[in-house]
C-alpha cells in the first residue's frame, strides 16, 4: 500500500460476522467439542489518494481470509484473551496499512448452568 495520508485521513472498515471453528476454552468439554467462533473486526486505514485502485488499500478480503486461517491454525485455545493477542499479531505483522483494529470475539457455547448466552471479548490496538 502506497497511501500518504495525515492524521484527519482514515476511515474504519467493519468486517462483521465472520464465524470460524476452534476448539475453545480451558473446560474439558468444550476442549473435546469445539465450537464456532464468531469474530467481529474493525480496522482504520487511510482513504484518500486511493486512486481507485485495489493495490493502494487494505485489501479488507485478505485480512478476512488470514483472520480466519490464523484462528483456524491454532486448533485449540484456552482463553479469548490469548486468542484476541494472536489475531492482532497477525494483523499487526501482515497488513502494515491498518493503523488500529477493533476485534470482538464471540464465544457462543459456555458450559454454565441455566445460562443461555454468549460471551465476547472486546480488544482494541494501535499500531503506530
Amino acid at each position: 500500500m502506497n497511501v500518504k495520508s495525515n492524521d484527519s485521513e482514515f476511515c474504519w472498515i467493519h468486517i462483521r460476522d465472520v464465524y470460524t471453528f476452534l476448539y475453545l476454552g480451558a473446560n474439558p468439554h468444550e476442549q473435546k467439542v469445539g465450537q464456532n467462533l464468531k469474530v467481529d473486526l474493525s480496522v482504520q486505514v487511510p482513504y484518500r489518494q486511493t486512486q481507485d485502485n485495489l493495490e493502494n488499500v487494505v485489501d479488507y478480503s485478505k485480512i478476512i481470509e488470514r483472520v480466519q486461517s490464523s484462528i483456524e491454525g491454532l486448533g485449540r485455545v484456552n482463553l479469548l484473551e490469548y486468542l484476541a493477542e494472536q489475531v492482532l499479531d497477525v494483523i499487526q505483522s501482515e497488513f502494515k496499512g491498518v493503523r488500529t483494529a477493533r476485534l470482538t470475539l464471540y464465544k457462543a457455547f459456555v458450559p454454565l448452568s441455566h445460562f443461555t448466552g454468549s460471551v465476547a471479548i472486546e480488544v482494541e490496538r494501535s499500531f503506530f
